[in-house]
C-alpha cells in the first residue's frame, strides 16, 4: 500500500480524521508494516498522550 493508503487506513481504523505523519512516500507498505505502524502509534498514545487528559482534569492553575 502507498503512504496515502496507509494514512487513510489509520484515519479509519483509529478514528483519527486529521491524522498526518512523516511517512516515506517512495515505499510500498505491506500488511505487516501497517500493523507495526498502527501498534507503535497506539503504544505511543498509551505511553505519552493518554495521561495528559488525566493531568488536566482539574484545569490549569490560576495565576
Amino acid at each position: 500500500m502507498t503512504r496515502d493508503e496507509l494514512e487513510k487506513r489509520i484515519r479509519q481504523d483509529l478514528n483519527l480524521p486529521h491524522f498526518k505523519a512523516q511517512i516515506d512516500e517512495n515505499r510500498d507498505y505491506t500488511e505487516d508494516d501497517y500493523q507495526d505502524f498502527k501498534r507503535n502509534l497506539v503504544n505511543y498514545y498509551k505511553a505519552y498522550v493518554q495521561d495528559i487528559d488525566t493531568d488536566f482534569q482539574g484545569g490549569l492553575p490560576r495565576r
